[in-house]
């Protein structure tokens, strides 16, 4: 372990632990913030044919004590969405506390598809599918538990927590299934790590499992599995992931490109 390392261990006693068990060689974050997330550019390709079907970009803007998260996919059938999400900075080495989210998703002419929308502080929320350009608006109003994430917000949660060696990790999402509803997530890291096909090193394969409560018997079949993979060997960052478009479309596989820098955006 290198001297950065121990002259830090008194404050990311976790991450000084990740660095000294991990089962690859880990570098510790130049970040003293563990849920920093490097910008990343993805391919998009169907999971069965492994045809590239898109491309997303993913990055953070600093803020004065917040954080923008962006991202944007792009397809080659023309159709595109895209997710803004803020966060307010959390003390010490807790998660940021999202604020605010919203995806939007669009056809190849530029008409909406559908809107997710989320305000934690006022607990508004709603889903919002068009047909025929005619909205469909499904809306409440709920208590949003100060760890509810959602898209790239979900990873930066585990980015943070498998930096800091977690043993488990809990979240709650937001979904529309078809309407707004919170749920509770949880993801246990294996032990050890893994090959994967479409992005080299030894990684970190984690599902991500949903808490439906009463709803699990009869919708539990319906949602599909969502894995994503995370590289030890380069701070835990996101390489890949498994799921499916708008919670109730095709499934969808993306992977990490080299092209992307490294550091966050600053304003």
């Amino acid at each position: 372990m290198s001297r950065g390392c121990f002259a830090r261990i008194s404050i990311f006693v976790a991450i000084a632990t990740a660095c000294a068990l991990a089962a690859a060689p880990v570098k510790c974050a130049d970040q003293p913030n563990p849920f920093e997330l490097s910008t990343t550019d993805v391919a998009i390709l169907n999971p069965d044919s492994l045809q590239v079907i898109g491309h997303g970009h993913y990055h953070v803007t600093h803020l004065e004590g917040a954080d923008l998260f962006e991202g944007d996919n792009d397809y080659l059938d023309g159709e595109h969405d895209s997710e803004v999400q803020r966060v307010e900075r959390g003390a010490n080495a807790s998660p940021p506390i999202l604020v605010s989210y919203q995806h939007s998703f669009f056809a190849a002419d530029g008409a909406p598809l559908s809107i997710d929308r989320l305000d934690a502080k006022s607990g508004a929320v709603s889903c919002t599918v068009y047909s025929e350009g005619v909205p469909e608006v499904r809306e409440s109003k709920m208590l949003v538990p100060p760890d509810t994430y959602a898209g790239s917000t979900q990873l930066m949660l585990l980015v943070g927590r498998l930096r800091q060696g977690a043993r488990d990790i809990t979240m709650h999402a937001f979904i529309c299934l078809p309407g707004p509803r919170i749920v509770a997530i949880k993801v246990t890291p294996p032990s050890t790590t893994e090959k994967w096909p479409m992005y080299p090193g030894n990684l970190v394969k984690v599902e991500l499992v949903p808490d439906l409560g009463w709803l699990s018997a009869i919708a539990g079949p319906f949602i599909p599995k969502a894995y994503g993979w995370f590289d030890p060997g380069d701070d835990f960052n996101y390489v890949g992931g498994l799921f499916d478009r708008f919670y109730r479309r095709r499934h969808l596989l993306m992977v990490k490109t080299p092209s992307a820098p490294k550091l966050a955006q600053n304003r």
